[in-house]
Formats: structure tokens, C-alpha cells, sequence
């Protein structure tokens, strides 16, 4: 097969979903990239990959359900789940809010941007999520900026900086876990490294932010209690400790429970209740993985991974440094189109699995370029998620915004540097 056939299920996908964003960002309506779901436009390239997929239908109908049930798909969709719940259960029983303020309370005032980025960073990390972190900063951000002498687009530009920093590194974020499972990668080791490249772009970061801070009147902080930041504690150290995924994040909801009902006598019933709703927070990923998953299935017996791993390896005559590089454009490229992260990982996790293996990549490293890469630029797109909602919120133009987030600009400044100077480690991948 040509080209154009073993990418037109990809291509129809794209066309569907970036093609109507576009128009509907003409239009002028809101949200345009989210008005129709990436499950939805999905379909139809399932549909076209099946027609195009040569033999028998039920062969066929067994490609896509081989993909859609294959052991790092169905984990990753299990881990989503239970992410999800851990991050509802958190937020029900104050943990967010009290992180909040205590960050919040240990920053002087006149370094206010370093606080705003501080904090987060540390609340993306804990709860793997930009999204609910720019949810929960950005109004606080806005606040703070209204008196006046701290600029509105910095200060939330600043969160969505502190935001992406959790984004690539948390143990519970999608990003993270799509990133390990879809490369087969160690989980501790990708934080190790994911962590090594995240802090000196953070270290970076800071520095920039001092030079630039505004003195301004202190922010209120609200009352906290410490008890409610154990959760997030005992989670990114079981994390970095090397724990299983599904062990760290069952830890982290029975001790977020136990907190919560000796705190606040949390009963088991509101505790069910919550477990559920984090559940139907993630349907979403839930399914477009699955059909991803089953997508892929099909485009792996077509041969188009392997012909992209061949045309870059014949092409180009790369070496590791220049694959890692590879790498990371392919999933860049995705995430510019699709403007989702987590989806732009496992389009192209497969197609860096191959790279990796035929370069002795290490597993561990591919996931943490996958991971590092789409974030950053997630976080400077002025059409995805997180900056439209910080737009929504602070009432700033989206593309003023994109040209300010720091932080990302930083990072892909320091994993390019990191995979040009440092060599791999010798080890098995």
C-alpha cells in the first residue's frame, strides 16, 4: 500500500476532528476544538481502516479487537479509572484546597509569581491533572493580578507554566500513564528521568520569575489543615519509591479515605458515591483509548507503523540522538493536530516503540520524550484546553497568553539540550 491509503484512516481523523475546530473557531463559537468529541470523529477512521484492512471480516473484525484488548490498552484504561476517582475523592474531602493554602501561605507576597508557579506545579503533580490545576489557580491567579500591580496575562501564564509541570511528571496524570504503557516502559525509572529534565526547566523557570517578580499586597489565605496534604504525600512517594501503578494509586484512595472520615467522618456511602464519579470523569479517555487501541490494531497489520519506522530509518540514517529527536517531532507533530496530549501519545506511541527498538532506545526514555514533548506543546497552542480555559478565566486573548508560558518554551529548550549532551545509559531497553 501507497502513502496516502495506509495514513488515510489517520488523515480522515485528523480531517474530522482539527478540520471542524477550525471551522468552528471561524464561526466564533467557544471550545471549538471540543464541540465534536475525538470518540465521535474517531469512528469513521475505524471504519475506513476497516474497509481498507485486506482478508476476511472476521480477520479484520480480529485486528481491531486484538488492539482494543491488548494488556497495555485495557491497563492503561484501568489506571484512568482509578485516577479518576483519586482525584474526585481528594477534591471532595478538601485536599486540593488545603494544598492551595499552604503553598500559598509558606510564599512571601512579593514573590507572589513564584508562588503561583510553585503551587501549580505541585498540584498538577499531585493530581495529574493541568486542567483542574488551572481550574483551581487560575481563579486565584486572576485575584491576586486584580490589584493591580502584577499583569493579568503573566500571572496566568504563570499557572499554566506551574500546570504543564505536573502535566508530564505526575504519577497519576493520563499523559504519564499512556506514555509508560503504551511504550512498555519502567515506571519509576520514567519519573526519575521525566523529573531530572522537568526540575532544571523549573530551576530555569525561577530564576526567570525573580528577575521578574512585581512586588504586590499580600493574598488571603484561607485556614488548612496539613492532615489533608498526606494523601498527595504518601502518593508521589510511593510513586518515586517504584511501587506498581495500581498499588500506588489504591494506597492513595484508602488513605485519602481513612483522612477524610477521621476528619471529617467521610462515610464509605459518600466515598462509593465519589469513587463513581471519578469513574465517569474519565469515559471519555476511557473510550477514545479503547478505539485508539483498536485503531492501531488495524494499522499495525496494514503495515503502516512499520513503514514509517522504515522510512525514517532508510531516509535518514539516524542515529539514537537524532531518534530521540524523531521521537519527539512525531508526537509534537500530533499534538499541534490533535491538540490533546494524551491522544497524541498513543497515536504515535506505537510508531516510537518501533523507532526505539530498531535504535536501542531505552523504553523508559521514550516514554519520557513522548510525555515531555506533547506537554509542552500543549501548554502553548493557543486552540488547546488548557489555554482556552485560561482564557475563559482571566478574559486574556489566548495568543497573548501562548507567547508567555515560560515554562514550556524552557522545557523544550532543556530535554533537546539533555538528548543532544547526554549519552544513554548502557542498560537493557
Amino acid at each position: 500500500m501507497n502513502f496516502l491509503i495506509l495514513f488515510s484512516p489517520i488523515f480522515l481523523f485528523l480531517g474530522l476532528f482539527v478540520g471542524s475546530g477550525l471551522l468552528f473557531t471561524w464561526q466564533g463559537i467557544d471550545h471549538a476544538f471540543y464541540q465534536i468529541a475525538p470518540t465521535v470523529a474517531i469512528i469513521p477512521a475505524i471504519m475506513l481502516a476497516f474497509l481498507l484492512l485486506k482478508g476476511p471480516t472476521q480477520e479484520r473484525l480480529n485486528s481491531f479487537l486484538d488492539g482494543l484488548r491488548h494488556r497495555d490498552i485495557v491497563t492503561m484504561c484501568l489506571i484512568f479509572l482509578l485516577a479518576g476517582a483519586f482525584n474526585v475523592v481528594t477534591k471532595s474531602i478538601g485536599c486540593v484546597d488545603a494544598t492551595v493554602n499552604l503553598v500559598l501561605s509558606l510564599i512571601p507576597s512579593h514573590f507572589v509569581l513564584i508562588g503561583i508557579f510553585l503551587t501549580a506545579a505541585f498540584i498538577s503533580t499531585a493530581i495529574g491533572t493541568s486542567m483542574g490545576t488551572i481550574a483551581t489557580m487560575g481563579p486565584i491567579a486572576v485575584g491576586i493580578a486584580g490589584h493591580g500591580v502584577l499583569p493579568l496575562d503573566l500571572a496566568i501564564a504563570t499557572v499554566i507554566g506551574g500546570s504543564m509541570f505536573g502535566d508530564s511528571l505526575s504519577p497519576v496524570g493520563d499523559t504519564t500513564i499512556a506514555a509508560v504503557l503504551s511504550q512498555g516502559a519502567d515506571f519509576r525509572k520514567k519519573l526519575v528521568l521525566n523529573a531530572i529534565v522537568a526540575c532544571i526547566a523549573a530551576a530555569i523557570m525561577l530564576i526567570i520569575l525573580w528577575f521578574i517578580h512585581t512586588p504586590t499586597t499580600a493574598s488571603a489565605v484561607k485556614d488548612y489543615d496539613l492532615i489533608l496534604i498526606i494523601p498527595y504525600v504518601v502518593l508521589v512517594s510511593l510513586a518515586f519509591a517504584g511501587l506498581n501503578v495500581f498499588q500506588v494509586l489504591i494506597t492513595g484512595l484508602i488513605t485519602a479515605w481513612t483522612i477524610g472520615f477521621a476528619h471529617s467522618d467521610y462515610s464509605i456511602v459518600s466515598f462509593a458515591k465519589d469513587i463513581c464519579k471519578g469513574f465517569e470523569s474519565m469515559h471519555e479517555i476511557f473510550l477514545l483509548s479503547l478505539f485508539v487501541g483498536g485503531l492501531a490494531g488495524m494499522l499495525k497489520d496494514m503495515g503502516t507503523m512499520r513503514y514509517v519506522a522504515d522510512f525514517i530509518g532508510k531516509a535518514h540514517h539516524l542515529t539514537r540522538r537524532s531518534a530521540q529527536l524523531v521521537i519527539g517531532a512525531i508526537v509534537s507533530v500530533f499534538d499541534v493536530l490533535i491538540a490533546n496530549n494524551c491522544v497524541a501519545i498513543i497515536f504515535s506511541g506505537e510508531i516510537a516503540k518501533t523507532i526505539a527498538h530498531r535504535y536501542k532506545i531505552p523504553n523508559h526514555y521514550t516514554a519520557a520524550w513522548l510525555d515531555i514533548f506533547s506537554c509542552v506543546f500543549q501548554g502553548i497552542i493557543p486552540y488547546g484546553a488548557q489555554i482556552l480555559l485560561a482564557s475563559t478565566l482571566s478574559g486574556v486573548s489566548p495568543l497573548v497568553i501562548a507567547g508567555q508560558v515560560y515554562y514550556c518554551y524552557i522545557l523544550a529548550a532543556v530535554v533537546i539540550a539533555y538528548i543532544v549532551i547526554v549519552p544513554i545509559k548502557k542498560e537493557r531497553y
